[in-house]
């Protein structure tokens, strides 16, 4: 049996039965924080132009389009959800880049055109997870390395994966689905601070649907992608990094969802987080402010290509900028949605902190196997001559498995974000809805009774 055919069969077989509590309550838990960002995200300006352009389209109306209701195409309700899930940079991250929003809005799209229940969606993700986790695993960022995004790459044969799953194809179609989303793989960190980072999570969920969609009708694909020496492996991944029969034999052995997925306090880059909580550790710890720092010094991982601007000039860049995010962190005390604005970016005083931060990248040799789990220090300064350090290692960056955010503060952050776009009461039934997905009888209705403004 060829590894394509061994990945398929495992999706087929695998049941909710099979997943551990803990991986369910994890999923759970990304899914319904994916849920508010999504709708936080209809009111950005690149949420208004994919709702324009889908609407512009038309279609059948057989999915939602959050919030505003209009009803549109399988494939480009999920491009439109999809897109808005990841606007604001603000969707969990761990793993393939962003896991959650490379496959949720897929889901809820198809989920709501079938009358689908919250545990047939939870056991679809955790399934597709698995098998981009896998992936992800077996590549060793090589991908990204290469200048790919991992979201758009390695999340749109785990966006196949899990819509195959809900729509139950058997294992040749789901080889088959597989086949197709390999040739769709794409996404250029290249574009990494600007509006086509977030379209890049619509695509694949768009192409997720469509995969798994045309393999149900009967379109044919290579039924060897992963492993075919002119595959989606030695293709995109690179040739010589990966055992990829090992990787489908062990297919949930164990489990990786429980482990890798991060919830973002900061609506930005994962790259800046565990920084990030260094910087307010410091603060909170040494009880100082901006106007007690003389410098600020940030290293970071060799494997950080992500973070490609040091002088960003508009919110998007500001994102991916460790100097625009120390900057903002000190005079703020915070980072949350407004600190990415024109006007903040543009901010006299931002400006004059960036000056005093020095940002220095890390050679893969100087700083040894590992790293990038173990964290890079983050130093300040302060005008009296005191200095301080702290590192936060990648896994225990605060929304990590080890470090959990809590559902608490997850409800609340929920609250924000989807206070952007509903009312309250509309919030309120909303989560009410929406905490425990499992418990989720017909997502039709409940997208239609509850996160629809």
């Amino acid at each position: 049996m060829g590894v394509t055919e061994t990945v398929a069969k495992w999706i087929v077989n695998t049941s909710y039965e099979d997943i551990p509590p803990e991986a369910i309550r994890v999923a759970n838990e990304s899914c319904f924080d994916l849920l508010g960002v999504i709708l936080a995200g209809s009111v950005q300006p690149v949420g208004q132009i994919i709702q324009q352009y889908v609407g512009d389209l038309g279609g059948a109306p057989e999915a939602t389009i959050l919030s505003g209701g209009g009803r549109t195409s399988l494939p480009n309700a999920a491009l439109a959800n999809g897109t808005m899930g990841h606007a604001l940079d603000y969707d969990d991250f761990g793993g393939f880049g962003h896991p959650t929003v490379a496959i949720f809005p897929a889901l809820l799209a198809l989920g709501e055109q079938m009358g689908a229940t919250g545990r047939d969606l939870l056991e679809a993700y955790v399934v597709g997870c698995e098998v981009g986790l896998a992936l992800q695993h077996t590549t060793k960022y090589n991908q990204m390395l290469r200048g790919f995004h991992s979201t758009g790459v390695i999340g749109r044969l785990a966006c196949a994966a899990a819509c195959a799953k809900l729509l139950k194809l058997d294992e040749k179609q789901t080889t088959t689905a597989l086949g197709i989303a390999g040739s769709m793989a794409s996404g250029l960190i290249h574009n990494f601070g600007t509006m086509t980072k977030p379209l890049h999570a619509g695509l694949t969920c768009r192409d997720g649907v469509m995969a798994a969609q045309l393999a149900q009708r009967g379109l044919t694909a290579g039924q060897q992608v992963i492993e075919h020496p002119v595959g989606f492996a030695a293709t995109v991944l690179g040739e010589g990094i990966y055992d990829l029969k090992h990787m489908a034999e062990n297919l949930g052995k164990p489990f990786r969802v429980q482990d890798a997925l991060i919830i973002k306090k900061y609506p930005c880059c994962g790259g800046n987080h565990a920084m990030l909580d260094s910087l307010f550790s410091l603060m909170r710890q040494h009880n100082f402010t901006a106007e007690d720092v003389a410098s600020a010094e940030v290293d970071q991982s060799y494997v950080s290509v992500v973070m490609l601007y040091t002088e960003p000039d508009d919110p998007l860049k500001g994102k991916f900028s460790a100097k625009y995010n120390v900057a903002a962190a000190l005079m703020d005390g915070e980072i949350g949605i407004d600190t990415f604005s024109d006007d903040k970016i543009a901010d006299p005083q931002v400006q004059e902190m960036m000056g005093k931060v020095r940002t220095r990248v890390l050679s893969k040799w100087e700083e040894g196997s590992g790293e990038f789990q173990r964290g890079v220090p983050v130093r300040i300064t302060l005008k009296d001559g005191r200095t301080f350090e702290h590192v936060t290692s990648r896994d225990m960056v605060l929304g990590g498995q080890k470090n959990p955010w809590g559902i608490e503060n997850i409800k609340g952050k929920f609250r924000v974000n989807a206070g952007l776009a509903l009312t309250q009461d509309k919030v309120d039934q909303a989560m009410t809805t929406w905490e425990d997905i499992a418990q989720v009888a017909d997502l039709a209705g409940a997208i239609q009774q509850t996160l629809v403004g």
